[in-house]
């Protein structure tokens, strides 16, 4: 039997404030339709407790003292436990279900002693991934509790990124209404568009989502067509709640103009310390102006009726050499500005500009990566509700393009996690943007990785003379020779041995300079074991590659996997473009390639940025990556990844 007494006593501690996932016994089918209009934090089932939780303690001690009816005390025991967690006080409800669990035999009871548990579970800051998938387990959602019990398992595969089984959880739990049509619809703008394309063919009951869904990667960057297209969809749904309450960037897209392109400032260091790199911009603004050349209008001139064309034109600004009053007063009558570079130039720049101009920084303003989290399926960010009114007031559009090293970091933390990597290992730089990608690759990794994953190792090195050393010690190495050592010290035998390295690494991560890679390469290979019966591969950043390697660094780095930019990796579809710019900058280094890369990118975004802005699903290819442009106005990269031979460089995939 329960004593009651002493859970009471437990009970007195302070509670602890979580945000609430849900609560609720069973319920009425009225309580339920209601409950299904709630955010999908919410859970369905919902009780209608008046009463404290000490009430429900108090009536299991007396009813149980006037029936000895176990299956009544542990109802009412459960009415505690989910008062307490509608009062935000989980700590209690865990108590009183870890007490009482051994006691409940009835399964329904049971049920929705471990749904509680689990959803108390999922809303501490650090989830024991363990612990709740043995919760889910022990939760059948055929036997009581069906929404709630399906609503976990949504979480869950919403936390480990199975978006299309979580969007078939929420159809299995679907009752035709708005909030739930929209939750579906957002889990599905997770996949990629090949996903959604499988996806149709096999999930009948999705149709209407994913129909809709392939439509806007098809015709997204052309609104014309976009509005036929919908039209006609929604002639086959016309009563499906999707098609009566579209989502709302859907909505937004379908009212969408291009962006007045008239006059164009740009921005950048053309003098100075900087000005090789604002150079090698501006030469990639300029390669991208004259390769999508056209005329905004035709214009009659003189009496022989003849006409010539208006381009838009673009006008160059020395961020150098004017101050930000004067960069904001000369830009202040543009149709957009792409630039400054520097974060604390666009930072003050954008703060004073009109709020009307249209701007691309080339940096961001917060360095930050802008990940979504896993369980964030709400709308996009209205980033045009008002750009088709002609007001001056109304606010422009403001995204952030930036060659974020740290972004790179987090997209080779999931390709190797992708792997099935559990124990990888990072070698990097001790200060500069390398210590900043290996401990952004760290952190993603930990959100991330598989729940047997351990925390990857750091080596990290002052100086080439310090490489060796912090890497062997990392790998073991040195420790296995001295263990050699040892042996050969007390025997006059001689001894043939090979130094082992630990056999838990299965993945090594180098955050260097080409040059440093070069060193590090051949150490990492030379301490691996050859009596491990597997391959440890070598990952690498953009960071350690060059364009300008010979044959031999080729062959020193060979079997490195690394992430680059199509523009410097082979097989892009911009050949002709690399072709005319190798002849014109011959032998140009590589930053200044990656930096004309984001120039010519940054000014071929224009025209389809409300479309980008306005669809996060969308994404165009570019010469720095796959872009896109998510709710906090970033442009983020898919980039490639690439693997050097013993004598070339082959493209991998885009990830």
């Amino acid at each position: 039997m329960v004593k009651l007494n002493s859970l009471k006593l437990t009970f007195a501690l302070g509670f602890i404030s979580l945000c609430l996932i849900g609560c609720g016994s069973t319920s009425s089918p009225k309580s339920q339709a209601q409950s299904n209009r709630a955010p999908l934090v919410q859970v369905e089932e919902q009780p209608i407790l008046e009463q404290s939780p000490d009430y429900y303690l108090d009536e299991a001690q007396r009813l149980y003292a006037q029936s000895q009816d176990e299956m009544v005390r542990n109802q009412w025991l459960l009415r505690a436990a989910e008062a307490y967690k509608q009062q935000q006080g989980c700590q209690q409800s865990k108590k009183i279900l870890q007490i009482s669990l051994p006691f409940i035999q009835d399964s329904s009871l049971r049920n929705q002693a471990h749904i509680i548990l689990a959803e108390c579970l999922l809303q501490t800051p650090t989830l024991d991934e363990n612990l709740f998938e043995q919760y889910l387990s022990q939760i059948d959602p055929n036997i009581s509790h069906q929404n709630r019990a399906t609503q976990l398992k949504i979480a869950w595969q919403m936390r480990k990124g199975r978006w299309l089984n979580a969007a078939k959880s929420m159809l299995s739990i679907y009752d035709g209404t708005p909030i739930q049509s929209e939750q579906i619809w957002y889990a599905l703008q997770r996949l990629p568009t090949e996903s959604l394309q499988t996806a149709s063919l096999q999930s009948s009951g999705l149709a209407p989502w994913l129909q809709l869904s392939l439509i806007i990667r098809e015709y997204g960057f052309e609104p014309d067509a976009l509005k036929l297209a919908i039209s006609e969809w929604q002639s086959r749904y016309n009563e499906h709640t999707l098609s009566v309450f579209l989502p709302q960037e859907v909505s937004l897209a379908l009212n969408l103009v291009p962006l007045k392109q008239q006059r164009t400032g740009i921005l950048l260091p053309l003098t100075g310390r900087l000005a090789a790199q604002g150079l090698a911009i501006k030469e990639g603004v300029l390669a991208a102006y004259f390769q999508q050349k056209k005329p905004l209008q035709f214009q009659p001139s003189g009496s022989d009726n003849l006409g010539e064309m208006e381009y838009p034109q673009v006008e160059f600004f020395d961020t150098n050499v004017l101050s930000i009053a004067q960069l904001v007063e000369a830009t202040k009558s543009l149709d957009i500005v792409i630039g400054p570079l520097m974060k604390d130039t666009l930072t003050e720049f954008a703060a004073n500009a009109p709020r009307s101009l249209n701007i691309i920084g080339l940096n961001r303003i917060e360095q930050t990566i802008t990940e979504a989290t896993l369980d964030d399926i709400s709308p996009p960010q209205e980033f045009v509700d008002d750009t088709l009114s002609d007001e001056t007031d109304v606010p422009g559009l403001r995204v952030f393009f930036a060659l974020s090293p740290e972004d790179e970091a987090v997209q080779l933390a999931q390709k190797v996690a992708s792997t099935g990597a559990r124990s990888p290992i990072v070698i990097s730089q001790e200060t500069g943007a390398a210590k900043r990608m290996a401990d952004t690759f760290i952190m993603t990794w930990k959100q991330i990785a598989d729940k047997d994953s351990g925390e990857p190792s750091l080596a990290t090195y002052i100086d080439n003379k310090s490489m060796r050393s912090s890497l062997t010690s990392l790998l073991d190495v040195e420790q296995s020779r001295q263990r050699i050592r040892q042996l050969e010290s007390v025997t006059s035998n001689q001894l043939h041995a090979v130094p082992r390295n630990r056999r838990d690494i299965d993945a090594i991560i180098l955050f260097a300079t080409p040059e440093q890679t070069e060193l590090l390469n051949p150490i990492v290979e030379a301490s691996l074991s050859p009596f491990n019966d597997k391959t440890v591969p070598v990952y690498a950043s953009s960071r350690s590659y060059s364009q300008n390697f010979s044959n031999n660094s080729l062959r020193d780095l060979r079997n490195i996997t690394f992430t680059d930019m199509p523009w410097m990796l082979p097989g892009h579809n911009f050949m002709l473009l690399q072709q005319e710019s190798e002849e014109i900058w011959p032998g140009r280094d590589d930053t200044l390639k990656r930096l004309f890369a984001l120039g010519f990118d940054a000014f071929s975004l224009v025209d389809d940025l409300p479309s980008l802005v306005t669809l996060p699903q969308l994404s165009k290819a570019g010469l720095t990556g796959k872009l896109s442009v998510d709710q906090q106005g970033n442009v983020n990269r898919v980039l490639p990844f690439g693997k050097i031979t013993e004598q070339d460089v082959i493209l991998i995939a885009m990830d």
